[in-house]
C-alpha cells in the first residue's frame, strides 16, 4: 500500500471511535467545533496546505454567491461554480500553479456536492416557508418536536465551512444533506444506540480486505496496457481474463472504504433517525414522525434505536449479485446517486437528454481524463443492450426454472461487461485504454451492439396464458427496473 493510503487508513480508523466523543457532547456548538476540527485535521494530514486552499476558496467563493445571487437563481450560480472551480482544480498546473496532492481530490469532489446540495438546500427552504398555511406533518423533511426545518435557514460562514468540512465522509462519502447535520449536532447521543450498529458494518470487512490486498499484489492495474499484458501467448483469453481479479479488487476497495466511513457516521450519531420516519440513503426521513430530544426509544430485537438509512452508501449483495445493470447501479453508492437524481436529473427539462446528461456530470465530477468518458458514456449502451435482451427473453422464458437459469447467464455476462468497461475507469489515459480496447477487438462494445440489434429481428412471444402465473414475479420485478422505480426515492421539499 502507498504511504498516502495507510495514511487515509489510519485516519478512518481513529476516527471511528472518537465519533462517541462526539456524540456524548450535549453542546451543539461544541459538536460542531469537534467535527470541524477534526476534519481539518484529517484535511492537512493528508492534503496539506499546499492542497486544502482549493476546497477553502470553494466553500468561501459559494457562500458569497450564493448570498448575492437571490433564490431564483442560487441554485444554477452554486451549481456552475463549483463545478467550474471543479475543472480549475484539475487542470491547476496548466497555468502555473502545483498539482494538488492525490488525496485532495477526494475532499474537493466531497465538498464539491456538498456545496451544491446546501445552495438547494437554502432556496428550497426559503420557498417552502413562503407557502401559506403549511403544516409541519405535510412535510416528511420536517421533525415535529424539534422544527430544526420548519423556517428559512441562513447558514453563516462558519456553518458553511463546518458542513463542508465535518470529518464524516470528507473522503469517501457518503453524502448527507445540510440539514441532517444540524439534526445530529442537536440530537441527545446517549438515547441512540451505536456500538452494535457500527460493528456489524464492519464485520465483514476482513472478508473483502484480505482477498483486497492479495489481488492487488498479485495482479496490479499498472499491468494493463504494457507490452506484457497486450502480447502475451495466452492472447484474448489472457486479457481478458486479467480483468476479473483487477476488477474485483478494485470494487473491494470501495467496499472497504465505505464500510468504514459508514461505521465512522454511525458512531457520532449521524444520520440517526426513528425507524417510523424511513430514512432513505442521502435524503434522510421520507415519513412524518415525532421525535423528543429527552425521550427514550425502545430498542428493536437487534438491540437497534434507531436507522442509519440515511447514510447507507452501498448494498454489496445487490452489487455482486444482481443481474440488471439499473439495479446495480443504484445499490452502488446510493448517496451520491440521490444527489445525481435530485440536483441534476430532475433539474433537466428535457427527458430524452437526462441519463446522457447525468453520466457526463459524473464522469466529469470524477475527472477531467478521458477514461472516465469513455466508461461513463458506454453505459447507456450496456443499459439499452440489457433491455432488449431481457424483454425478449421474458417473451420466450415463461417457467420459473427457465427464467432463474436466465438470470444467472445475464448476471455472468454483465460482469463481463462491467470488467470490460472498467479499463476506462482504471486506466483513465485515452492512449492507453485505446490501446487495450484495439488490441482486444473492442470485443465488449461490438457483442452490446449486436444483442442490442438482434431482438429487432426477433418475434416477441406472448405468454400462453397457463404460464402467465410462472413469470409474473419476474415480470413485475423487471418493470419496477426499466421504469426506475425499484431504487430508493426521495425529493428534497
Amino acid at each position: 500500500m502507498k504511504r498516502e493510503d495507510i495514511i487515509y487508513l489510519t485516519l478512518l480508523l481513529v476516527c471511528i471511535p472518537f465519533g462517541h466523543v462526539v456524540k456524548s457532547v450535549n453542546s451543539p456548538h461544541v459538536k460542531q467545533f469537534l467535527t470541524l476540527a477534526v476534519g481539518l485535521i484529517v484535511a492537512l494530514s493528508t492534503a496539506g496546505f499546499e492542497g486544502i486552499w482549493h476546497s477553502a476558496l470553494t466553500i468561501l467563493g459559494n457562500f458569497i454567491l450564493v448570498k448575492l445571487v437571490g433564490l431564483q437563481y442560487c441554485t444554477l450560480a452554486s451549481f456552475l461554480f463549483v463545478f467550474g472551480y471543479l475543472f480549475f482544480f484539475r487542470t491547476c498546473t496548466w497555468y502555473g500553479f502545483p498539482t494538488p496532492p492525490s488525496h485532495c481530490n477526494a475532499i474537493q469532489l466531497l465538498v464539491t456536492i456538498r456545496m451544491i446540495g446546501l445552495a438547494f438546500e437554502y432556496r428550497q427552504s426559503h420557498l417552502n416557508a413562503k407557502k401559506d398555511n403549511e403544516d409541519d406533518e405535510s412535510s416528511p423533511l420536517v421533525a415535529k418536536e424539534v422544527k430544526l426545518w420548519s423556517s428559512p435557514i441562513n447558514p453563516s460562514l462558519y456553518d458553511y465551512y463546518s458542513y463542508a468540512y465535518c470529518y464524516c465522509g470528507l473522503m469517501t462519502g457518503p453524502y448527507y444533506t445540510y440539514r441532517t447535520y444540524v439534526h445530529m449536532l442537536h440530537q441527545d447521543g446517549s438515547k441512540i444506540s451505536t456500538v452494535w450498529p457500527a460493528l456489524r458494518k464492519v464485520r465483514s470487512l476482513p472478508a473483502f480486505a484480505v482477498p483486497y490486498l492479495l489481488l492487488q499484489a498479485y495482479f496490479p492495474d499498472h499491468h494493463i496496457g504494457t507490452d506484457a499484458y497486450l502480447n502475451h501467448p495466452w492472447g484474448l483469453a489472457h486479457r481478458i481474463l486479467y480483468l476479473v481479479p483487477c476488477f474485483t479488487w478494485f470494487r473491494y476497495r470501495f467496499y472497504i472504504g465505505w464500510m468504514l466511513a459508514e461505521a465512522m457516521c454511525i458512531t457520532m450519531g449521524l444520520g440517526a433517525y426513528p425507524f417510523e420516519s424511513e430514512p432513505k440513503p442521502g435524503i434522510g426521513p421520507t415519513k412524518p414522525y415525532t421525535y423528543q430530544r429527552d425521550k427514550d426509544v425502545a430498542p428493536r430485537n437487534n438491540g437497534d434505536t434507531h436507522s442509519f438509512g440515511t447514510v447507507q452508501n452501498i448494498d454489496i449483495f445487490d452489487v455482486e449479485f444482481s443481474s440488471s445493470v439499473r439495479h446495480a447501479m443504484k445499490s452502488w453508492n446510493k448517496t451520491v446517486q440521490w444527489w445525481l437524481a435530485n440536483y441534476v436529473h430532475r433539474q433537466i427539462p428535457f427527458k430524452q437528454f437526462r441519463m446522457a446528461i447525468v453520466l457526463f456530470t459524473s464522469a466529469f465530477w470524477h475527472g477531467v481524463h478521458p477514461g472516465y468518458y469513455v466508461t461513463f458514456m458506454s453505459v447507456p449502451l450496456m443499459i439499452f443492450c440489457d433491455n432488449q435482451v431481457c424483454m425478449l427473453a421474458r417473451s420466450y422464458l415463461t417457467s420459473a426454472k427457465q427464467l432463474y437459469y436466465f438470470e444467472w447467464v445475464r448476471w455472468f455476462c454483465l460482469y463481463r461487461v462491467y470488467e470490460y468497461l472498467s479499463v476506462g475507469f482504471i486506466m483513465l489515459k485515452l492512449d492507453v485504454v485505446w490501446k487495450v480496447y484495439k488490441q482486444n477487438y473492442f470485443i465488449g462494445h461490438i457483442l452490446m451492439v449486436i444483442f442490442s440489434i438482434i431482438p429487432f429481428f426477433l418475434p416477441k412471444k406472448k405468454p400462453k396464458m397457463k404460464d402467465v402465473s410462472a413469470s409474473k414475479d419476474f415480470v413485475d420485478r423487471e418493470e419496477k427496473i426499466f421504469t426506475g422505480k425499484d431504487g430508493p426515492k426521495g425529493k428534497m421539499e
